[in-house]
Parts: structure tokens; sequence; C-alpha cells
């Protein structure tokens, strides 16, 4: 009797336990905050197009701007045809239109902001071409008043984008300021004016562009300094003496930009391929201006440069990787410059500094530098045919072996992914394959064709054995590798041996083949 009282009070409790939790799942939901569907339906609805804000503010202003401004060039075109008016009074028109512009810009309503944005902007141009039209083609005034004018409407560009913050007249104002020298006819165009110039407009839109994180304005100023440069330089004689003055805003922009990704924290990303870029860049034209002498010392320099930077901001993982990439750029072209023979074992070892990078910032550059560096190194192996023992093309082509086999490696325990090393293992196969076909052509010497191909076999038949050797030990695709190589080989004899090597040796191949073969079967035969 005491036991079922106790069983029946134990009852009662467990009864008193699950209503007690019944009632706390049936109170829980009611402590969650309130569904409100009407906020959500809020947040996944999309907000309409204004196609009267996309239409009327947006489209049609920079259109027929641009419109206009193509006008005023054909008006110029058209009284100049017909003679209707004399050259100083076109200049006086071109002069008064571009004002008109700047006080429509100025005294348009707040609420019309892009459409005086882009009047203002337009202005700039216009005034710019009018001045050209003045010097170039009615010789109304000379070079230096033509540059002063020119300049005066670059800074007043300038102070239009400071003014009402718009990126729009400030990529009209550094595009029409880069070739404002262009615009200036002259017999013997002054370098050192031309370089400074350049490198000043430059800095103040790459400035101006950062502080108002203008990314078009940006890129427009670094772009557009390149195309400058490059102009000038293929239609001028640039003497070997003013190469360095020339190269000016060239060296200023690297500079800049790389002063500006140490010191600022805004388009982080941005700059940072940028600099990047900008150092490609920078390689090719200390490589086509310089000699290699030159070129080397500039690229010492610029290594040391970003050796201390990736130094001093090693834990960044923005900075950090873009440092040493840039360094490796510059330490591939000081290989090539004066140890050219290593340079193909310089691309190797990078492959490695890339893909250690990687591993520790996941900053995809170095990947895809990785990717780009193994496809140069593979497609210049290529090229090498060993042709003795003790040679470069020995050199090239087992570090390019041994280094393929470890990056396989490393990415199949980084990324855990079988697919990369069935694919690596039966690539380094095949890598592998013709690389002891030139170690049979060595070995056979001048012992001829029928010595080369039974050298070549057996190579091959002792590769297979060794890829199956490995598939115990740690290899799982080993066994499949050298079942392959076993019948690439039996179909190399049958399809271009056999009708060139004497009936002992045809007998010595298939004898030993099938053996290994028979081998292979029993020892990975299962009942």
């Amino acid at each position: 009797m005491e036991k079922s009282e106790l069983l029946e009070k134990r009852i009662e409790e467990l009864e008193k336990r699950i209503l007690f939790l019944e009632d706390q799942i049936h109170i829980k939901p009611s402590t969650s905050p309130p569904h409100r569907p009407g906020i959500q339906q809020q947040e996944q609805a999309k907000e309409p197009v204004e196609w009267d804000v996309l239409i009327f503010q947006k489209i049609l202003p920079p259109l027929f701007i641009i419109v206009f401004i193509m006008g005023v060039i054909w008006g110029f075109k058209a009284v100049s045809d017909y003679g209707f008016l004399q050259p100083i009074v076109k200049v006086i028109i071109g002069y008064i239109v571009g004002f008109a512009l700047i006080v429509l810009g100025w005294q348009i309503n707040k609420g019309r902001k892009n459409l005086g944005h882009m009047l203002l902007g337009g202005s700039i141009p216009i005034l710019m071409l009018t001045t050209f039209a003045m010097h170039q083609l009615y010789d109304i005034s000379g070079p230096t008043i033509a540059f002063i004018l020119n300049l005066m409407w670059i800074t007043l560009g300038v102070f239009l984008t400071f003014k009402y913050r718009s990126q729009g007249i400030g990529i009209v104002a550094i595009v029409g300021g880069v070739f404002v020298p262009f615009l200036i006819k002259s017999t013997s165009p002054n370098i050192p004016l031309f370089s400074l110039y350049e490198t000043v407009l430059f800095t103040v839109f790459l400035w101006i562009a950062l502080k108002y994180s203008y990314k078009v304005l940006y890129f427009i100023s670094i772009v557009f300094l390149q195309v400058a440069i490059l102009v000038f330089f293929i239609f001028t004689n640039v003497p070997d003496g003013y190469k360095w003055i020339a190269m000016l805003p060239i060296f200023v922009q690297h500079g800049a930009l790389l002063a500006i990704l140490l010191k600022t924290n805004r388009m982080l990303k941005e700059q940072a391929y940028t600099l990047f870029s900008i150092m490609l860049i920078t390689a090719i034209w200390i490589r086509v201006i310089f000699t290699d002498n030159e070129a080397t010392i500039l690229m010492t320099i610029i290594t040391l440069i970003y050796g201390v930077c990736y130094y001093v901001n090693r834990e960044d993982s923005i900075r950090a990787p873009i440092f040493i990439a840039n360094a490796s750029v510059t330490l591939l072209n000081i290989m090539q410059l004066q140890t050219d023979n290593l340079l193909f074992e310089g691309i190797i070892g990078f492959i490695f500094i890339y893909f250690f990078i990687y591993k520790k910032f996941k900053h995809i550059l170095h990947l895809i530098l990785l990717s780009i560096s193994y496809i140069v190194a593979f497609y210049k192996v290529l090229s090498f045919s060993i042709t003795g023992w003790v040679s470069w093309e020995m050199l090239h082509w087992t570090v390019f072996l041994i280094g393929t086999g470890y990056v396989i490696y490393l990415l199949t325990r980084l990324f855990k992914d079988k697919t990369i090393l069935n694919i690596g293992v039966s690539f380094v196969a095949i890598m592998l394959l013709y690389y002891l076909h030139m170690i049979a052509v060595l070995v056979s010497g001048d012992s001829g064709s029928n010595m080369e191909r039974v050298v070549t076999s057996s190579l091959w038949i002792i590769i297979a054995i060794l890829f199956m050797v490995f598939n115990r030990i740690s290899l799982p695709q080993g066994k499949y590798v050298g079942v392959s190589i076993l019948f690439v080989t039996l179909a190399k004899i049958i399809l271009f041996d056999i009708s060139f090597v004497s009936v002992a040796i045809k007998a010595l191949l298939f004898l030993v083949l099938g053996v290994v073969g028979l081998l292979v079967s029993r020892a990975y035969y299962k009942k």
C-alpha cells in the first residue's frame, strides 16, 4: 500500500510539472515582440520610381547641356564658313554665352539643383573652347594669355565645385583642365611648366574627390592624368635630359595615392585597388622611359618603400595585402632586369607568397594574382626544352613540378575540397609524363629513337607504380592515376612504338607492362 501511495504522489507531482511547463509554453509566445506586418511590408516594398525626378532633374539637364555645347561649336563653325561675323565678335559672343550660363546657374532656384549644376558646369568648356578659338583659330592672343585665361577657367571650376558641392562641375573642370596644355599652340613645349601644371591640377582635384567622397571624380582625375602624359610623350620629342621632369606627374600621382591610402580611411577599398593598378602602370612607364640600370634603381626604391609600409601596417587587412602585391610587381621587374634566368623561380616563389597572404587576410586580389602567376609560369615552362642535366631548363621544370604539387596540397587543405586534389593530381601526372619524356631523351643520348622509346615507356611504368605506392600511403587518387598512366603507356606502345622497335624490344615492353598490369590487378583485387 505504501508503494502505491508513493507512486500516486509522484504521478501527481509529474502532472503538476507538466501543467506548469504547458503554462510556460503558452506564456512565452505572448512575451515576444508583437508581430507588425505593416512594418515588414514597408521594408519589403520597393520605393516607387519618381519618373519626374529621373527625367526632368537627372536625365535632361546633363543631356541637353551637352547638346547646347555642341550647338555652340557648330555655331562657331557655321558663322566662320559663311563669314557673317568677324573673329573678334565670335570670341566676344563665346565669352558672353559662357558667363551667361554662370549667371543662370547662380540665380537658379535651390529646388533645381541639378539643372543649376549643369549650367555652371557647361560654362567651363564653353569658356575654354572660346579661348582655344581665340588663340588657335584666329591668332587673336598669344600662348601666354591663352594659358592664363584657361588657368582662370579651371580655377573657376574648382571654386564652383567647392561652392556648390557638385561632382559634375569638378568632372568637367578636370577633363578640360588636363588638356589645356594641348590647346596652346607652341613650337617648343615648355616641359617643366607642363609637368608642374599637370601635377598641381591632379593634386587639387584628387584632394577634392577624397574630401567629398566623389568616386567618379577620383577615378577620372587619375585616368585622365595618365592619358595626358601618354599623349604628351606620343606627340612631343622629350629629350633624355627632360625625361625625369616629364615623368614628375606620374611619380607624384603614385606617391600621392600611397600617402592618402596611409593617412585616410575614406574609400579604402577603391584606394587600395587603384594604387595597385597605378603600380602596374608606373612599372610600365619606368621600363619604357628609363634605362635598365635607372629602372632597377627606381624599382628598388619603390620596393623598399612598400616593404616599410607593409611592416608598419602588417596587420591591416586592406593596406597590407596591397603593399605586398605592389612590392611583388617591382621585385619581379628587378629580377627580369638583372637576373632574367631566375625570373621563373621568382614567379613560383611569389605564388606561395600570394597564397599565404590570401590565407591570412582572405584578400581576393592575391588569389587572382596567384592564378595569373601560375598561368604565366605554366606558359613559360612549356617553352623550356631540357637539353642538359645541368641547365636552367632542368631547374625550371623541376621547380615547376615540385611547386605545383605543393600548391595543390596547400589549396586542398585551405578549401577542404577533394575536387582540387583530384584535378591537381591528374594535371601533375600529365606534366610529369612530358618531363620524363625529356629525361628519356637525355638518357638515350645518341643511342637512337628506339632507345628513347624504351626509356620513356620504362620511366612511365615506374612513375605509375610510384603513384600506386603513394595511394597506399596518403594519396587516394594514386591508384587511378597510376592505372591511367599504364593505359597511356600501352596506347603509346601500340600506336607509336610497335612499328619502330625490334621484336626483342616489343617482347620486353609487353612482358614488363603485362606483369605490372597483373600485379596491379592482384594488389587491388577484392572478393
